[in-house]
């Protein structure tokens, strides 16, 4: 963790001059927003003193992950959803881990920060061997220097990191392998055996350290095609219609999207840069997956809503929609959704 906080290498930043989200400091989104400043946190986390929030982690449902058949597995796609953003997907015989967090915090200290209130769904050493890890972004309660630190040394080599631009250099100082790790721009592809990995825009930004690195390493979300099936994570995001008409165009036919629900209030600070559960049914609306299911919540107290409230106002959003529950669910931790069933 220590090597986390020394934060020599910056990301080395090389603009692409034809690409709009390529600014001349850093990479923009695609519809600009006005980014959180510290005088906005400093707002925030004053008035969050005040609020005496009551989370229930005995409200979140959990069951025991089924690790025998997801060792046997070697052909049925299926996607388990381990806490928060983390989840393990099983594609086309490749076993891929998605902004994997396995620490009691997400920050860069374990004795300060947001703290964990229900533990990771199984240990990571109880997983099969991890082929390919997907980072979104370098927000601490998505990308974990120890636990990837952890998975850069499992038994039988390293697995291949791929992750937007920029991230690179926080994944080689956790212990990655420079052959192992690859960067992606915005709608570039990677194939790993039989599974194509593309990363999707998102309305986000990036910063790890206080000063010095702000947007200089790219966000984003990923799309993972194999075996006939196709599965999405928008990755942290604001809401906005154009963005996702243009990723729903582009990838095609989605079998289950991974959309978040958590971390949304208070709305005047986090509007711009995290859906809520309401935008998160509009995005199905638009992307039209064949299954959804609700992450990016029930592990960490991120921000003001109770750990507990999100699949409550998704089941109000829903209801306002006249979407089915069943078409947008909420997993268990723990469950696994077989996507061939």
């Amino acid at each position: 963790m220590l090597l986390d906080l020394l934060r020599w290498p910056l990301p080395r930043y090389r603009p692409d001059p034809g690409r709009p989200h390529h600014g001349p400091d850093g990479y923009r989104n695609l519809y600009p927003f006005k980014q959180p400043r510290f005088v906005d946190l400093a707002r925030w986390r004053w008035r969050r003193r005040r609020l005496r929030t009551e989370h229930r982690p005995q409200d979140v449902r959990r069951v025991e992950a089924d690790v025998a058949a997801l060792t046997a597995n070697r052909g049925r796609p299926s996607y388990t959803w381990i806490g928060h953003a983390s989840g393990l997907i099983q594609l086309a015989g490749v076993n891929l881990l998605l902004d994997p967090v396995w620490s009691e915090r997400a920050s860069p200290l374990q004795w300060a920060g947001p703290k964990r209130l229900l533990p990771p769904a199984l240990p990571l050493e109880a997983l099969p061997h991890v082929d390919v890890v997907m980072v979104t972004h370098n927000h601490y309660d998505h990308l974990d220097f120890s636990t990837l630190s952890r998975l850069a040394a499992q038994p039988g080599g390293a697995p291949l990191f791929v992750a937007p631009l920029g991230v690179g250099a926080t994944l080689r100082r956790a212990g990655a392998p420079a052959g192992r790790i690859v960067e992606l721009d915005w709608w570039q592809r990677h194939r790993h055996g039989a599974v194509e990995l593309t990363l999707t825009p998102a309305q986000h930004w990036s910063k790890r350290w206080a000063w010095g690195d702000r947007n200089r390493a790219l966000w984003g979300g990923f799309a993972a095609a194999g075996g006939g099936v196709q599965l999405w994570y928008p990755g942290d995001t604001g809401y906005h219609p154009e963005l996702f008409a243009r990723i729903a165009e582009h990838l095609g036919a989605v079998d289950l999207a991974l959309l978040p629900i958590g971390a949304y209030q208070p709305r005047w600070f986090l509007a711009a840069q995290h859906i809520d559960p309401a935008e998160a049914v509009e995005i199905f609306r638009i992307i039209r997956p064949r299954r959804a299911l609700a992450v990016h919540w029930g592990s960490f107290a991120l921000t003001d809503e109770p750990l507990h409230q999100p699949p409550l106002d998704l089941a109000v959003a829903l209801a306002r929609r006249g979407v089915d529950p069943a078409d947008f669910g909420v997993p268990a931790l723990g469950e696994t959704f077989w996507l061939d069933a």
